[in-house]
């Protein structure tokens, strides 16, 4: 079933996990109101980007304060960005066993820098047309919000985002040579830490990665490099639309690595979760 918030056509990955494919036949601007492009021979991004964002994202807007609020038995009810996993696994470590008593921390007031690495390999295909819309609003939204899609490579999406929401559709279909690729994860975080990494790190700075943690590269790069962007900023939030799963559990040599430096992950698979995800970056919706 559609999830709620969107329309009959736009199905969150939750909804297709479930069994209910979101895809659709048909040619570019069809009636389903979506533009279908090709990412490989053959092969499509899933049925296409949307034409137009979903109406509950023109409801997302710059937040100056968060609510604060506790954290009681575990839960989190307030002003928290999530679990700190590395904290966790450390007191799960000393325990010798795992519970259900998660370490949680807090947000700093007020909205910083947010980077994000997107994913857009084959593996992510399904769920290109289901964030594209979200970073599309954060990035106008903010001046300070900044995204790079990666695959075997890496390519800074934040000029295309800027423009009017039907020219970034096209321009991506375009100009973006990544979708369907395989994922060197360590590598493109290397290279974007070569390239853009000093400027855009700071202790008021989100890295959002959203990645499903299927790698064929060198889990040292990847270690090397998520301990550098760890340490030059405020913390690590890591989305994999794969953790609304049943029994899902991050046996990737990728997600054993990012749950060394990951403070908060979680899936981002329906619009409530979106939301949450925007007001923990300084947004609210």
């Amino acid at each position: 079933m559609p999830a709620a918030g969107l329309s009959g056509d736009e199905e969150s990955p939750r909804a297709r996990l479930e069994g209910q494919d979101g895809s659709r036949e048909g040619d570019a601007d069809g009636e389903a109101g979506r533009t279908r492009a090709s990412w490989a021979s053959g092969h499509y991004i899933n049925a296409g980007l949307p034409t137009r964002l979903p109406e509950w994202l023109h409801r997302v807007r710059l937040s100056n304060q968060h609510v604060g609020r506790v954290v009681r038995r575990g839960q989190p009810l307030g002003t928290v960005t999530g679990v700190d996993w590395s904290q966790t696994l450390r007191r799960w470590a000393r325990q010798g066993h795992g519970d259900s008593a998660l370490v949680w921390h807090r947000l700093p007031h007020g909205q910083g820098r947010v980077v994000v690495l997107w994913d857009v390999s084959g593996s992510m295909a399904h769920y290109v047309d289901w964030y594209f819309p979200w970073l599309y609003r954060l990035t106008n939204v903010s001046a300070d919000v900044y995204v790079y899609a990666f695959g075997t490579g890496l390519e800074n999406l934040t000029p295309y985002l800027k423009l009017p929401y039907r020219q970034a559709v096209a321009h991506l279909y375009r100009e973006i040579g990544l979708w369907g690729s395989g994922t060197a994860i360590g590598q493109a975080f290397s290279e974007w830490l070569r390239e853009d990494g000093k400027r855009l790190l700071g202790p008021w700075t989100t890295v959002v990665i959203i990645s499903d943690g299927w790698d064929v590269g060198s889990p040292d790069v990847l270690t090397q490099a998520m301990r550098k962007m760890a340490a030059d900023s405020r913390h690590i939030l890591w989305m994999n639309p794969l953790m609304v799963t049943e029994g899902f559990e991050p046996r990737t040599r990728a997600l054993r690595v990012a749950l060394r430096y990951t403070r908060d992950m979680r899936a981002g698979a329906t619009p409530a979760e979106l939301k949450d995800v925007a007001w923990r970056l300084g947004f609210r919706a």
